[in-house]
């Protein structure tokens, strides 16, 4: 197989890159990073940043993983059928909200991982304060996601059911709610959700 996904099963950052693969009827061989805390660059993929997800097709090392679905689009879906290449400012900033409350959420689960208590730290506090707010914004502009399956809804669904899965903060977001219970009746989403 030409193209390997370097990813876990949990990252949500590695999810939204899987369920593009799958919504464009990609075949990629999954190799799973094993443990995160891991300090080889091999296990990554060659990523230097020792982080998931890399995508390596036909040789090239690809990074990040919006940079990962803006190659794959301009490789293999030239209608960009899931508005990936998107200019709209609005979904470009929900995506970037929800990029950070992800990065939030990872350096918390991390830092709990590695014996730090997360509940007596000012810089922690504010990781939990930047979900929640982040979350907020996002119920509050909800109409910025389209209902049909798009790369923004496929990050959304790839975060909130994470931070369930994680149970970090609340979710008390109706619309969002909505929306990742309609995605998760497709089977190409449902089946990479976490466990």
């Amino acid at each position: 197989m030409s193209m390997q996904l370097y990813y876990t099963p949990r990252s949500h950052f590695s999810r939204k890159v899987r369920i593009l693969i799958a919504a464009l009827n990609l075949e990629a061989e999954l190799l799973d990073a094993g443990n995160v805390a891991e300090t080889t660059i091999v296990a990554f993929g060659q990523n230097p940043l020792m982080k998931v997800p890399a995508l390596v097709d036909n040789g090239q090392l690809i990074l990040d993983s919006d940079h990962i679905a803006h190659y794959l689009v301009r490789r293999y879906d030239s209608a960009d059928q899931f508005n990936v290449l998107t200019i709209n400012l609005e979904q470009l900033n929900a995506r970037a909200v929800m990029n950070g409350i992800m990065a939030a959420e990872v350096e918390l689960i991390l830092a709990a991982r590695a014996g730090v208590n997360t509940n007596i730290n000012s810089r922690y506090e504010k990781l939990r304060l930047s979900i929640k707010n982040g979350l907020d914004w996002l119920e509050l502009h909800a109409d910025i996601i389209p209902t049909q399956p798009s790369y923004l809804g496929f990050h959304l669904i790839s975060m909130f059911d994470h931070l369930a899965l994680y149970g970090l903060v609340p979710l008390p977001h109706i619309q969002l709610s909505e929306r990742v219970a309609a995605l998760s009746t497709l089977a190409y989403i449902s089946e990479s959700a976490p466990n």
